[in-house]
């Protein structure tokens, strides 16, 4: 039946290097044996999916989380008939995973997920699927940057390992204060956290592991809040919540509106009505 098939592939520049992302919504279509050059991170949503990986083969359920390494050959079709399977997956690079493995394992050798293709962990799922819903919904760099890093390093750490796996690293010593400073002055711009890293003088991956373990929060929530923070301000003296919007340094009204509802549960112009 024609229709049926919803899939969206693309790239995202503003992602390490250009992260390449699946959306899909599969009736009657079936993935033949293939390989890909990056690791293959999939989470599965609703239905079943009968896959082959190398010579392991096993079914999909919502859920799961499937882990696929560089140059595994694979293969994919509904587990039943007239069935409907919804996944999303990420496709990132080697060197992106070696270095968030890095941050989060240390020790030497390649990071390995062992021979098991299927996590059953509902929770990790729940996370690839917010991480890969806020890519699609969000033009905010730092917002994408940090909830794909946060995904995929709970990946990492939880069932990642490395043969020459050494101590758990801790957190970076680092001054925040710099970066702290650059994100309060510099809100009104189209930050990425590869820029606010510089500042403090770490990779993006050390950046937001020593950013979270500092303060408690991602690198894009303690900007977000810095925004919103100054959109109240402006509010209150009677700026349109669309200039407000453009002004700290969200996209557009409906980027403030979604993140100030979220935050506050009301809209920026029923907040604004009622200050006196």
């Amino acid at each position: 039946m024609m229709g049926r098939n919803d899939m969206r592939l693309w790239r995202d520049s503003s992602l390490f290097g250009g992260l390449e992302l699946l959306r899909a919504s599969c009736f009657d279509h079936r993935y033949s044996p293939h390989f890909h050059d990056e690791f293959v991170v999939a989470a599965f949503r609703r239905g079943a999916q009968r896959h082959r990986v190398a010579r392991h083969e096993g079914v999909a359920h919502a859920g799961t989380v499937m882990i696929i390494h560089p140059g595994e050959v694979h293969s994919a079709e509904a587990a039943e008939r007239n069935g409907i399977w919804e996944h999303c997956a990420f496709y990132p690079s080697t060197d992106t995973m070696e270095t968030i493995a890095a941050d989060m394992l240390g020790g030497r050798g390649a990071l390995d997920f062992g021979r098991a293709t299927l996590r059953t962990e509902p929770g990790l799922a729940r996370s690839l699927l917010a991480a890969h819903r806020v890519v699609e919904a969000t033009p905010d760099a730092v917002e994408k940057q940090s909830a794909v890093y946060e995904a995929l390093a709970l990946l990492i750490r939880r069932y990642g390992q490395r043969a020459g796996r050494a101590s758990r690293p801790q957190s970076p010593a680092a001054d925040m204060s710099r970066a702290v400073a650059f994100m309060n002055d510099c809100h009104d711009r189209r930050l990425t956290v590869d820029e606010i890293a510089r500042v403090a003088g770490l990779s993006e991956y050390h950046f937001m592991r020593a950013f979270r373990a500092q303060s408690g929060l991602t690198v894009h929530r303690y900007l977000t809040q810095v925004r919103l923070g100054r959109a109240k301000a402006l509010l209150e003296r009677g700026v349109g919540p669309a200039e407000a919007a453009v002004a700290v340094g969200f996209f557009d009204q409906s980027h403030l509106t979604n993140q100030f509802r979220n935050w506050f549960g009301v809209t920026p112009r029923a907040f604004a009505l009622a200050c006196c």
